[in-house]
């Protein structure tokens, strides 16, 4: 999607008013803007759209820096893609190991990260002029008109990148990486890679600012690589949007403007920096920018109401879906022992049994979110048990959960997502839970349309009645052990079956 008409002229102003109307000084602030504005759309790229807190964005800005200053007096303008390899490189190195943890520990490691790179800037002093860092070197660039022209052009292609990439599917993906990030990987979404290239990105782009930085002031210091610099970087981009195509820009601005508009009142700006923040994370958590668009009435694409397809189309793929011999245990808790089961396609598989049984887990185990200790699952002759979720979802396994959503249309519409896969076989856990007897029966039906379209199906719900109108054979867990299996009259019949369910005595066969 393109970038609005009112947002493409904000962001174009700035370098042509700098080029032509501003003084020295003037274009000074525009460049430092500029700047700013380039590390921190690097930093929505992790921080923005996949909802991690990176706080060694600075860290790579200072890399980018130090790498154009001692190299730029060679290579002159060169300096710049080495500057940007100088924090790309390590950002790659270290992204494997770090993009693993999980929320605070992933924003704790990153921390280390930059202290780590602080102490390098500051005691590698052969390198790096240790604490009174570089001074007087040949920049990569000319400061003046050229700096402008080049700081600027990197941004508003980064921007409008930025806005063709994330504005549509791109960023909806994104999205479900950031909150739901189990689901993202049942639909094929490798959040792994995501976040790879998304840290590696937004680090090429902060070293490409630090090489700017460092040929706007002819000085790199430690402070390049502090945690000032960071927190400056965090801020604009919360103050600015820190999902927007423009809320780098818009950060940015501020970040420049304030302190000059209230330079003469000491301390002024950054009293007037934190009361803008605060506000902004209090009344407008989508950021200046998008408060700037709900004001002026941006349109949106209006909801869809979800609902169940009125049509099921046939799928290639495989045929049969194994669970041979498949045990997981949780410590000391065996949750699944030796489970093994048939799903063919064009049919209907339940799995019943009382709370704690194992359903979900065997769920689980099959399409990849936990491993199974023991046994095979196989689609046709195609072991799956080793892949990973996103790879599951790939092979063309497909799935509902059941706390994802609580009833109604909103269940509909996770159904509904689950067969836009284009998933040969359905893993559905508890569809029929918390909807009325008009939303079941539209279940049912559904169901059926999934039989016919060629789907494998395999069911989990409490719901008897309605799973033994619907499937073709249940299967009974109790305890993690298949106790039975068969046609519906017949699992419901068997005495085992009767016995692990409470509520189940009184029903006839």
């Amino acid at each position: 999607m393109r970038l609005a008409p009112f947002w493409l002229v904000i962001l174009v102003l700035p370098p042509l008013v700098a080029l032509f109307a501003l003084p020295p000084f003037g274009q000074r602030m525009v460049i430092l803007a500029g700047i700013y504005g380039l590390m921190g759309l690097g930093y929505q790229l992790v921080f923005g759209q996949l909802g991690a807190l990176n706080l060694a964005q600075g860290a790579l800005f200072g890399l980018g820096a130090y790498a154009a200053a001692l190299t730029a007096p060679v290579i002159g303008p060169f300096a710049l893609p080495v500057a940007i390899l100088a924090a790309a490189i390590p950002a790659a190195l270290v992204a494997g190991p770090l993009l693993r943890l999980q929320s605070h520990y992933f924003a704790l490691a990153t921390l280390a990260l930059a202290s780590l790179v602080n102490l390098l800037a500051v005691h590698a002093e052969n390198l790096t002029g240790g604490a009174n860092g570089l001074a007087g070197f040949a920049t990569a660039l000319p400061r003046g008109p050229v700096l402008l022209a080049i700081v600027w052009t990197c941004l508003i292609a980064g921007v409008l990148v930025y806005a063709w990439l994330f504005e549509g599917t791109l960023g909806k993906k994104a999205q479900l990486l950031r909150e739901a990030p189990l689901l993202a990987a049942t639909l094929g979404i490798d959040g792994a890679a995501w976040r790879f290239v998304a840290f590696v990105a937004g680090g090429a782009l902060a070293g490409l600012a630090g090489a700017c930085s460092a040929a706007l002031s002819g000085v790199v210091s430690p402070e390049a690589t502090g945690f000032s610099i960071m927190v400056l970087c965090l801020t604009l981009v919360v103050l600015g949007g820190a999902r927007h195509p423009m809320g780098a820009v818009i950060g940015a601005a501020l970040a420049v403007g304030l302190p000059e508009l209230l330079r003469d009142l000491q301390g002024a700006w950054l009293l007037a920096y934190a009361v803008a923040t605060l506000a902004v994370v209090l009344w407008a958590p989508e950021g200046l920018a998008g408060l700037l668009d709900r004001l002026r009435g941006a349109r949106r694409a209006p909801p869809v109401a979800p609902g169940l397809p009125e049509s099921v189309l046939p799928v290639p793929g495989a045929q049969h879906l194994t669970i041979d011999g498949v045990s997981k245990r949780f410590g000391g808790v065996q949750a699944l022992a030796n489970v093994s089961l048939l799903v063919d396609r064009g049919e209907i598989v339940g799995l019943i049994g009382p709370n704690g049984s194992g359903k979900t887990t065997l769920l689980n185990v099959i399409n990849g979110l936990d491993r199974a200790d023991e046994g095979a699952i196989t689609l046709d002759d195609r072991r799956i048990e080793h892949l990973p979720a996103h790879a599951v979802a790939r092979a063309g396994i497909g799935r509902s959960f059941q706390a994802l959503v609580l009833a109604g249309d909103a269940k509909a519409a996770d159904l509904a997502r689950a067969v836009a896969t284009g998933a040969a076989f359905l893993l559905l856990d508890e569809p029929a839970a918390g909807i009325g007897d008009a939303e079941r029966r539209a279940l049912q039906a559904f169901l059926a349309k999934l039989r016919e379209s060629g789907r494998g199906v395999l069911i989990v719900d409490h719901d008897i009645e309605l799973l033994s109108r619907t499937c073709d054979r249940l299967v009974c867990l109790d305890r993690g052990r298949v106790i039975a299996s068969g046609s519906p009259a017949e699992v419901r019949a068997d005495p085992r079956v009767r016995a692990s369910f409470l509520g189940l005595d009184g029903i006839a066969a």
